[in-house]
Formats: C-alpha cells, structure tokens, sequence
C-alpha cells in the first residue's frame, strides 16, 4: 500500500465516494456521490503512474500507435480542419506523432508532448515536430500559442486531468479549439468485463488495471470542462480502436454503426461509442465564434 494514495473527486473536491467496481485486491473504483465521476482510488502514487508513461511506447508495441488507430484519427482529424484549417497544433500524449500525419506542415505547424523517450523521438524523426519530453504543465508553452490543443485517448491516464485542462486553456489562443477523445463509459462498462469480454478475449475481466485513473461520462466530461474554461460545440461518437482482425473487427465495424445510428436517432442523447470525440472552444469566445463554425451543441447554445 505504500505504492499507493488516496485523493479526493478532481470535481467537487470532496472524498464522499461509494464503492462501484473492484479493479483487484487493492485497487478499486469508486463513484463519486455529488457529482457522479467514476476514479481509482486508491491508486498508484503519481511517481508510479509517471514511471509507467515514460516507457508505454516499446518496441514491441509501437504497431498499436502507428497502424491500429490510423483511420480513427483521420476522422478526428477531418472535424478539426473543418473549424481551424490551420495554425498550431499541440498534441498532448502524442505518442509516436501518427495524429500529425493528417496535417500539411505548409499549414500547419506540429508540437507534441509526450512522456515516452521512444515515443518522442519516432514523431520528432517521422514527422518533424517540435516534441517535449515530459508533462505538459513542464513544456510551460506561451499564452496564448495554439489554435488547436488535442488530447486524444490521454487524458484519463494523468493523474491531475483538470490541471492539464486548465493549461490547456492557458495555452490556447482565445479562439482555439480542445479536441478530446475519451473512452465511452457505457462502452467500457461492457467491455471490460463479463459476457462480451469472454466473447472477445476468453477472460472475464480485461480492463479496469492500474493505468486507467477515471472514468468519464457524456455528463462528467462536460463538467470537467466547464470546470476548466471550456463549452462544448460537439460531441462525435467515434469507433474503438481497431486492433485485430476477422469477427473482432466485422463486429467491431457494426458496433460503430449502431452507435452512430442511435447517436443520431437520439439526438445526441444515447452514447454506446467505444471512443467519445469531443470538440470545445473557450466558454467566452464560442459566443462570438460563426454559427456555421461553432456547429454548437443544443445544450450548450449561447
């Protein structure tokens, strides 16, 4: 237990959590009772978590960040470009830098920070970008540099993710944009563990390890960034990373077209998405944003 700490819900600040899934013996997740955020806790002291980043890329691993994800992060890609078409671009979490690939570099000028040393130095070599090694509050970039700060499949791994958030609006130009991709909870819920996961992996359990600090939800995440400056334009389901072939992947590729379609049928109210794409402006710039840019949420009209 001395590897490990208890911390308080990152929203309201307090420690009135229950019980909601047994991760292992020592470590569970808990819910929050004011505002519903599911978190680890106890979990592994910050140190451990940063020990853990700085060798997530290996040499046996860089396929999951070069290839698996390439056509997820093009539609990402494809949203941002239709709001900023260019400008600077920080990719926080970058990884191997596969994310700047769908970013002219006459247009477009890339940044990255990331923990991974192997990591950072395939996407300084590939892609020519400008890569910090290290946390992001590190890189302690100007005010006000970027007109687009993405966060992709990252966020919920840092162990303070409104204090990166809030960087991240101190970073951002006034007119910016925060790309955000998470894991879908309801997604998650189900696989990670039970019918589905035996289907798939033959085990019960698959997630829910040490890595995984919080567990957001479509309601959780919009208080995080209103927490931190932010309102959101949109929310776009977006489809689990594609890791393998045959059954997996054809049930993989109708599981996203459910989604969409029931994403689009309800209005935006039923999420089933392996990954939740969301985009956001600073809460007091969206206002003065075109309409037809801002493409704002009904929730979040001004």
């Amino acid at each position: 237990m001395d590897r490990l700490e208890y911390v308080n819900c990152i929203l309201c600040g307090g420690n009135d959590a229950e019980p909601a899934i047994n991760a292992t013996e020592a470590i569970g997740i808990v819910k929050c009772r004011n505002d519903g955020l599911l978190y680890m806790n106890p979990r592994p002291k910050v140190s451990g978590v940063r020990a853990f980043h700085m060798h997530f890329v290996r040499e046996d691993n860089l396929e999951l960040f070069n290839g698996y994800r390439r056509k997820i992060l093009q539609r990402e890609a494809e949203a941002i470009k239709k709001i900023k078409p260019a400008g600077n671009l920080l990719d926080f979490g970058c990884a191997t830098g596969t994310f700047f690939e769908n970013f002219q570099r006459s247009s477009w000028r890339l940044y990255g920070v990331d923990s991974s040393f192997l990591g950072v130095e395939a996407a300084r070599t590939r892609y020519k970008a400008e890569v910090f090694c290290g946390t992001l509050r590190e890189a302690n970039y100007p005010n006000e540099f970027f007109d687009v700060v993405s966060i992709l499949d990252t966020l919920y791994y840092v162990p303070d993710p409104l204090a990166e958030l809030t960087e991240a609006a101190r970073i951002l130009k006034n007119d910016g944009l925060l790309a955000v991709e998470l894991p879908g909870l309801t997604y998650s819920l189900l696989r990670e563990r039970g019918p589905l996961c035996w289907l798939l992996d033959r085990k019960w359990v698959r997630g829910f390890g040490v890595a995984r600090l919080y567990y957001f939800s479509p309601s959780t995440t919009r208080l995080l960034l209103q927490r931190t400056g932010f309102r959101v334009i949109n929310m776009i389901p977006e489809q689990a990373s594609l890791g393998r072939q045959g059954i997996s992947r054809l049930l993989n590729n109708f599981h996203f077209a459910v989604t969409r379609f029931l994403f689009t049928a309800s209005r935006g109210r039923v999420s089933i998405a392996g990954k939740e794409f969301w985009l956001a402006s600073k809460a007091d710039s969206l206002c003065s944003r075109p309409k037809e840019a801002a493409q704002c949420d009904s929730r979040d009209l001004c």
